[in-house]
């Protein structure tokens, strides 16, 4: 239905309903403001006009902050942006709690209080007015840093694209990548697999379950020439995480799992072998975004994607707020409690070969 109303140049409906609660919630406090100095009788603007307007600006809100849920699962963003993103949409949860209640209240008030408290309601709720409006400065200011300094819906915009480095070929005309666990001065890592592989395993990340030799890992050279990290077995059943821990992260992997049949589960905020947050991706399609906890499994959202082909895969931890995505496009987007620092790795569970080309960490 959206794309019945919706331009062609329009990457969703949100930039076009956005700054309508804004400017009708701006102008509700505005006349709220004049309201004080107009005359008693024969006025040509109403403390019930005032309401009304409160009540149109509130429901506007809630309807723009749907499509503002739509819109963050339609974009691909880069990791410094994913912060600003999830505080953005927490800004505006707060707006339409505030202003839900805010409405409702100031309606009921201005047509059932008592005439002689009308001026006290009157000046607590212009007073209280202005929470609000902080609320929607907030949440427009990061939503401005979005599209103004992060491009985020915008068809020029040029995040960053999932491909893979330039690499140098050795003397048999392999890709030869001899350093390929790479850690910058701010904590983020990149990780291309080379001739190395299995000693950058070693260095950087140890076993929870299972053991290198359990999961055959090797590295190989795929079908592209490149080096990839395989694991394959008739009963795969291997866990391996950072030694480091870490919180609000950006994990991207590269991926092929067209020969396996089972589960991978891409883990972050790691505690133990009972306790993470995952996402994990099932041979027949099934995407599935969640946390165990002491062994106890809940389900935040589930999508589906192909595995027949490589893939891209993004797992996004920023606050309350978790997002898969898969080829740049996000497939679950789910919600819990704030987690506990934590690893990143890879459970691997069935039987067949995993390849594993690249694996990368930002910290949000």
């Amino acid at each position: 239905m959206e794309s019945l109303f919706l331009p062609e140049w329009a990457p969703n409906m949100h930039p076009m309903l956005v700054h309508f609660p804004i400017a009708i919630l701006a102008i509700a406090i505005l006349f709220d403001f004049l309201s004080f100095f107009l005359p008693k009788e024969r006025k040509w603007w109403t403390v019930e006009s005032t309401a009304l307007l409160y009540g149109v600006g509130a429901a506007t809100a809630i309807g723009v902050y749907f499509t503002g849920k739509e819109a963050a699962d339609s974009v691909f963003l880069p990791a410094e942006a994913q912060t600003v993103l999830t505080t953005h949409a927490d800004w505006a949860l707060y707006v339409v709690w505030f202003y839900g209640i805010y409405a409702v209240a100031r309606i009921f008030a201005t047509w059932k209080g008592r005439e002689e408290h009308r001026m006290k309601f009157h000046i607590g709720f212009f007073a209280l007015s202005f929470v609000g409006l902080f609320l929607l400065v907030q949440t427009g200011d990061n939503g401005a840093k979005l599209v103004f300094k992060y491009g985020a819906g915008v068809q020029t915009n040029k995040t960053e694209t999932p491909v893979k480095l330039s690499q140098e070929t050795d003397s048999e005309g392999l890709i030869d990548n001899s350093t390929t666990f790479i850690t910058t001065e701010n904590g983020n890592w990149e990780w291309e697999m080379g001739k190395n592989a299995i000693s950058d395993l070693r260095n950087n990340f140890h076993w929870l379950i299972g053991s290198l030799e359990n999961a055959n890992a090797e590295a190989v050279i795929a079908s592209n020439g490149r080096y990839v990290l395989s694991f394959s077995g008739g009963n795969l059943n291997d866990f391996f995480v950072s030694h480091d821990s870490f919180n609000n992260t950006q994990i991207d992997y590269y991926l092929d799992m067209s020969t396996f049949e089972g589960v991978v589960m891409l883990t972050n905020n790691v505690v133990d072998e009972s306790n993470f947050d995952f996402v994990s991706i099932s041979s027949g399609g099934e995407v599935i975004q969640g946390r165990l906890v002491n062994g106890k499994e809940t389900i935040f959202e589930k999508g589906s994607n192909d595995t027949s082909k490589p893939m891209f895969v993004r797992v996004v931890s920023s606050g309350t707020h978790f997002r898969g995505y898969i080829d740049k496009k996000m497939v679950v987007h789910g919600h819990g409690d704030a987690p506990k620092d934590g690893a990143v790795g890879l459970k691997i569970k069935g039987s067949g070969k995993i390849l594993l080309e690249k694996m990368s960490l930002s910290k949000l």
